[in-house]
């Protein structure tokens, strides 16, 4: 049976997966091990994937949803926007975010394991979480024939993460602020 900790926001047990992916719809990193109801900025903080990304300390950078907090090495979407860059900016960060919707989308139809019940003890559903995410690169590698439609939200809004988001301090907020905002000029 599920413990508290696997009841997520909206009232079920879950596992949080969090993941990164490249532009060719390949997942690049996974972590399925936390309970629900952990906060996706806890995970990121303890992430291996944000230890090596912030060696880099901004060279390089991934895009988040607004429920993370903006670092140099994480860049987050202007909230609430204020003027009209900062919304072309949103948008833009929004249609490339997108890929990562898309393929969690094309995930849970390569393996209807992954639906609404995985009928497997607790200690398997990582692996099973993780060995799918395995299979669907090699999928991808193979450029297996399927044809999936584009479940994922298409300006890529998916602003439904809820909490607030959580910065790591306040001198790293702003350094990646100041790398959100020199983006601006390329939009």
């Amino acid at each position: 049976m599920f413990g508290d900790e696997y009841i997520n926001r909206k009232g079920y047990p879950s596992i949080n997966v969090q993941a990164t992916c490249d532009s060719q719809e390949r997942f690049t990193s996974v972590a399925a091990e936390w309970p629900g109801s952990v906060h996706d900025s806890r995970i990121w903080r303890r992430s291996p994937v944000r230890d090596i990304i912030s060696r880099y300390d901004g060279a390089a950078c991934l895009l988040g949803d607004s429920g993370y907090g903006i670092s140099p090495w994480l860049i987050t979407p202007f909230k609430p926007p204020q003027t009209d860059i900062q919304r072309r900016f949103n948008r833009v960060h929004a249609k490339e975010r997108v890929v990562t919707e898309r393929v969690f989308g094309q995930l849970k139809k390569r393996f209807p394991i992954l639906g609404n019940c995985v009928r497997l003890s607790l200690d398997r559903v990582p692996k099973v979480i993780v060995t799918c995410t395995v299979l669907h690169n090699v999928a991808k590698h193979l450029r297996d024939p399927l044809n999936f439609e584009d479940d994922a939200n298409e300006d890529g809004c998916n602003e439904d993460e809820g909490g607030e988001e959580v910065f790591e301090n306040q001198a790293t907020k702003q350094r990646g602020e100041q790398k959100r905002n020199g983006m601006l000029g390329f939009i």
